[in-house]
């Protein structure tokens, strides 16, 4: 039976612990690295209060205090997995979560279950087909680009598969999104950026 998961309450694992778990969920894990403290104490690191760096002057006034990194992680107990019940029990049986699930009707009954898994792959099979049959790449995205300002732009780049903390480094850097393009099967989109170079006599087209 699969079931959607997360976790409840303060779990710490070492690396090794949630390499395993990001192997039976097929999934990053969502955790934060803690750090041993003033008196032993084991927390997560809070960038006003702590420092990693023992020439800080704000050790000093007291304003910071030195902390050190240990091979622990606590896991975030807000985002939800998508698991095989009976593997992740088998592999994580000390792991407290919470989860929802199959119907009850249908958690004690694996042949309609797996007749539904079938089915719902046949769909995804004939879309597929559908999708080859009908779609062309390089056709019109039919997307309206407004404003006046899109005429300074005078150098163009693009990102692809790229992830928003990436795309928020090009952003900070003065790079704007003209087109944002959504692939079949992939997990994060294209993007067509531009900027205003003032060096015009050598602007290239740059890939990220």
């Amino acid at each position: 039976m699969y079931i959607r998961l997360n976790f409840t309450g303060n779990q710490d694992l070492t690396t090794k612990e949630i390499e395993k778990l990001k192997e039976t969920l097929s999934d990053d894990i969502e955790c934060d690295q803690l750090y041993r403290k003033e008196g032993g104490k084991i927390e997560t690191f809070y960038s006003w209060n702590d420092t990693l760096d023992p020439n800080d002057k704000e050790i000093e006034t007291g304003k910071k205090k030195l902390v050190e990194p240990i091979d622990k992680y606590r896991l975030n107990i807000t985002k939800e997995y998508l698991a095989d019940f009976e593997l992740f029990i088998q592999k994580h049986p000390d792991l407290k979560i919470n989860f929802r699930g199959t119907p009850p009707t249908l958690a004690h009954d694996y042949s309609s279950l797996i007749n539904q898994i079938v089915s719902i792959q046949n769909k995804f099979e004939n879309a597929l087909k559908t999708f080859d049959q009908q779609i062309e790449f390089n056709q019109k995205c039919d997307v309206h680009v407004s404003n006046l300002g899109l005429l300074s732009i005078n150098q163009l780049g693009y990102a692809i598969d790229f992830c928003t903390d990436n795309l928020q480094e090009l952003i900070n850097n003065g790079w704007r999104i003209i087109a944002c393009c959504v692939q079949p099967d992939g997990r994060r989109p294209d993007y067509i950026l531009g900027k205003y170079n003032p060096d015009d006599n050598n602007c290239k087209c740059i890939k990220f």
